[in-house]
């Protein structure tokens, strides 16, 4: 069915209204998380929660360069981050005063990056976002995931959940982190697990499987390696929105 000109622009306003008053909610939301998680009583938990974690930190537990993504739509780069995921929380250095931290854990942020831009090595971008995540018959749960894929919203996402079953109930950095795959454009749909095989990253392409597996054999991509796996997801991405 074809809308009336007139009609069609008011379906714009109101689609935009409606984008516009959830970020507004989003944004009060993650101000009060973060609010309430750098005031007493809270902030006093985390950060002997924190201090009395030899383990769960994502690398040694030192602060990297970093930056963060707030719902404010701002990127800020940081002197130091560092990201306990057993905790769910991100402590990062301030600008101003290395000395002072602050904390944030997951629904204060739109994301986080550890490293820098053109990176390589153990200096390479690492992207964190937050995302709905299921596991088997258990409810879903908001997680900061690594995002493996080129990018955050494509029509498929690829990333690495790194404390999950009964280390993410201890609080523990998961020795195998867990690889999930879900649609990347939707936040409110969780991302699930996946095992890497032929068959099962191949039935993530649905039509285009075949279209997918050549582009793999022609660049000698194996379907157990993740960064393989990502490039395969990527081309798909990429295949997926043009046509």
């Amino acid at each position: 069915m074809k809308l009336h000109p007139y009609l069609f622009a008011i379906f714009l306003l109101a689609s935009g209204q409606q984008a516009n008053a959830q970020a507004a909610k989003e944004q009060a939301e993650a101000r009060t998380i973060y609010a309430q998680s750098n005031r007493n009583p809270t902030a006093t938990t985390l950060r002997a929660g924190l201090k009395n974690q030899a383990t769960g930190f994502l690398g040694d537990g030192t602060f990297q360069l970093g930056a963060l993504r707030t719902f404010d739509g701002r990127y800020r780069p940081v002197p130091g981050v560092r990201f306990h995921a057993g905790l769910r929380l991100l402590e990062a250095q301030d600008s101003i005063n290395t000395d002072s931290t602050h904390l944030w854990p997951v629904g204060s942020l739109r994301g986080f990056d550890i490293g820098e831009m053109g990176g390589t090595g153990a200096d390479a971008l690492r992207r964190f976002r937050p995302r709905l995540v299921k596991e088997g018959s258990a409810g879903t749960r908001r997680e900061f995931v690594e995002v493996l894929t080129a990018v955050d919203a494509g029509p498929l996402l690829l990333a690495r959940l790194y404390s999950s079953g009964a280390d993410a109930t201890a609080g523990r950095l998961s020795m195998a982190p867990m690889l999930l795959v879900g649609v990347g454009n939707e936040p409110t749909e969780p991302l699930h697990p996946i095992t890497l095989n032929q068959s099962d990253v191949l039935r993530l392409f649905g039509k285009r499987d075949t279209e997918i597996s050549t582009f793999a054999n022609t660049q000698h991509l194996q379907y157990d390696q993740p960064a393989d796996v990502a490039k395969m997801i990527d081309h798909y991405n990429r295949v997926a929105v043009v046509k």
